[in-house]
Formats: C-alpha cells, structure tokens, sequence
C-alpha cells in the first residue's frame, strides 16, 4: 500500500458516507428476500450472506458501515443469510443482463488502454493491449479504460435487447431496472414475475434464442428451392422479421466497396448487385424471393443471411445471465472502482440522454493534488477533457478527478 493510503481509504470512505447520509437508496425490490454482499477499498466482494429486513436498516447500514462496493443478488431466498447456499431455501430469480465495454472488440481500446510490465526491473508501460512487454518480454497488466465510444456501443446494445426483450417474449418493460454499472457499462434486471420462477436451463434457452445460437434459418423461412431463395413474409415476427430488416438495410444502403469486403466478392458481382438494388427490394417485398440473376447468388446470399444473424445477435455471457445465485452492483450506490454513482435510469429515454461521465458523478468541485502512478490517455469528465498524464507527474484537479484516479489504481494524494 502506498505510505498515504490509510488516510486515503478513510477521506474516501467519509465522502461515500456524506453521501449516504443526503440520499436515501431504494431501487431494491423485496429487499428482505435478497442476499447482498460488499466490498471495501481495491475488493469488490470482501463479505456476502448479509441480510436486511428493509430499506431503513439498509440506508442505515451504508451510512454506519459505508462499504466501497455494495450488491444484491438476483436470487429470492427465504433465509438470505444463511449458508451454505443450499440452505437459504431459492425459491425464484431475476434475470439480470450486463453490458461492459471491454466486452467489445473496439480499435479505440487500443488507443486508451494501458499496458503495465511486471518485471519489477522494467516497469515500462504504454498505451494498448499487450500481454507482452516489447522492452523484456516480461508479461504486463492491462488498465482498462473507457471513453465515449465504449460507453455508447454498451448503450446501444442495452437498448437493442430491451426491444428484443418487449417484442419477442412481451415483457412488460415497467419490471425493468436499468441502470449505469458505475464503471464500464450498463445492466439490465428483469424482474417480471413469469421469469422469476425459470430454471438454468430454461434461462440458457432463452440466452441462447437471443444470441441466435443454432437459428435455423429454414425454419425461420429462408427456403433454398431451385438455386432461389425464398423469403418469410415481410411482416414476420421474431428473428424472421430481424433477419429481413437487417437484409433491407444492407440493400439499401451498402455500396460496391461494402458488399466487396464484407461478403467476398469481386468488384464486378458487387457492381451489378448494386445497380440492380431495387430490383432485389421489389422482389424481396412483392415475391419473397431474393433475386438471383448472377453467378453463385444462392451462395451470396446464404453469406449475407448469416451475416445478418451475426450483427443482430447480441454480445452476451449466457453463464452470467443464467446464473441464479449471482450479485450485482445496487442501483444509486457508489461504484467503489470509480466514485460514479451505479446511477438508477428510470426508462429507455432517459437511457439514451444518459451521460456516463457527467450524470454519475456525484462528488465535490474542490482541488486535490494527487501524483500519478501509471501513465493515463486523454479522459473526459462532465464537460472537460484531462490529460494525457505522465507517469510520476504531479497535478491539482477537481475532487472528483482526483478520487476517480485514485479509485482507479493510477495515482495517490500528493
């Protein structure tokens, strides 16, 4: 630990608890029935099997004890605090659905990702996502960071399967908790009383006919008969209805170069694909038929249909959403790793308004000194930009900023 670092856990922890002492946390339903766990300073899980009666005992713990992490879990139990976990007595679950940045394969990780060596000889560090040091093959540490583009492509996804989830399983969307994880991402928690009772393995049925996993596309009304495509109607539902409206969109709106690059093709298939688009789209909607009129069409067009399942499915751990003893962070308590609040959102729109580094940030505006420990890229908090910083440099920023850095691993107060 860093020679400041008890006067550190203590200043940070007193914020927490300001907090807490203003705010009162109530987006836990059946809070009597749930397990929950915390955690402290650099540990997310430090103890579980706590129990509380209501919201009062609740808030008043977070105020007396103030925790670094605070979660809940999924399950209902008759005995929440008892253990082993057999004989808290399951009687049924949320389904809960979690969305993290790094999920995803994005060029701009390497732009803000930091690589750390571990060989304590070597210590460099730089910007991307090595596994090894390019001065000592030594391996490294990676620091997670996330920026705009992260944090939307998490949204999207959150938004995408809350319609997956409303149009094809006609779940009342009220039962939904929405909410900013505090830190990387977003998770959903479906509380409807028709999952609840699901099992394991009805719960993996269900993840796996999200992520389109074994579609078949026969089934779904894509027919090859006689080198031609036929096509389910174009007022189908469920991942018939997807597929369609993934195949319109990539007609509509490819040009040579797309179609060329992401399906294979020479240039000159492409060009008479694309010249003869609204041939297809008349076809598509008047016959349900893709129009074949080249070489290998049914072959193309398999290739854009399966293209088409892979960008609809969505980026899902199905052991995680399944799993029925699981923790997650409480919706409008301090994320422990950041200082953001894990912020409740109320509905879709307010969703996508969101801003994961303005609206969670709930502590002060005084200035801090603080000395960095690791390099860091170019972030952004509310409406200002800050860094790149430099290993050892010594700045005065916002709290906010500060505690944020700190949280992160990547600097101590100076």
């Amino acid at each position: 630990m860093p020679k400041n670092s008890f006067f550190t856990i203590n200043y940070i922890r007193q914020k927490f608890k300001d907090f807490y002492m203003q705010n009162y946390v109530s987006k836990i339903i059946d809070v009597s029935k749930r397990e929950f766990g915390i955690g402290d300073f650099g540990k997310k899980i430090s103890s579980r099997h706590l129990f509380f009666k209501n919201l009062d005992d609740f808030n008043k713990y977070l105020v007396i004890k103030t925790p670094f992490f605070v979660s809940y879990s999924v399950g209902y139990y008759k005995f929440p605090d008892r253990r082993p976990m057999e004989n808290k007595q399951w009687y049924g679950a949320d389904i809960v659905y979690e969305f993290d940045s790094d999920d995803f394969d994005l060029p701009c990780h390497d732009k803000h990702n930091v690589w750390v060596c571990q060989n304590p000889s070597c210590q460099k560090e730089g910007f991307g996502n090595l596994e090894r040091c390019p001065y000592c093959n030594f391996q490294t540490k990676i620091i997670q960071w996330t920026c705009d583009v992260c944090l939307n492509k998490a949204k999207e996804e959150t938004i995408r399967l809350i319609e997956f989830l409303e149009n094809d399983f006609n779940l009342d969307s009220s039962t939904f908790i929405i909410s900013f994880s505090g830190s990387k991402g977003y998770h959903l928690r479906i509380t409807d009383k028709s999952i609840i009772s699901l099992s394991k393995s009805s719960r993996l049925e269900l993840m796996n006919y999200i992520l389109g996993n074994d579609l078949n596309i026969e089934k779904l009304g894509f027919v090859l008969e006689n080198k031609t495509f036929k096509t389910p109607k174009i007022d189908s539902n469920g991942w018939s209805k997807k597929i369609l409206e993934k195949l319109v969109e990539i007609i509509s709106f490819y040009d040579v170069d797309l179609f060329s690059k992401n399906f294979n093709i020479s240039k000159r298939k492409a060009n008479i694909i694309f010249k003869n688009k609204e041939v297809i789209l008349k076809k598509l909607y008047h016959n349900n038929i893709l129009w074949n009129d080249f070489t290998d069409a049914n072959i193309f067009w398999k290739d854009v249909i399966n293209f088409c399942v892979m960008c609809i499915r969505l980026k899902i751990d199905p052991q995680s959403s399944s799993d029925i003893y699981k923790i997650m962070r409480v919706p409008d308590t301090i994320h422990g790793g950041s200082g953001f609040l894990s912020s409740y959102i109320k509905s879709v729109d307010d969703l996508k308004n969101f801003d994961a580094f303005s609206d969670p940030i709930i502590l002060g505006d005084s200035f801090k000194k603080i000395k960095l420990n690791h390099i860091t890229p170019k972030f952004r908090l509310k409406d200002q930009f800050y860094g790149p910083f430099e290993k050892n440099q010594i700045i005065e920023v916002k709290e906010y900023v500060a505690i944020f850095l700190i949280l992160k691993g990547v600097a101590n107060f100076e």
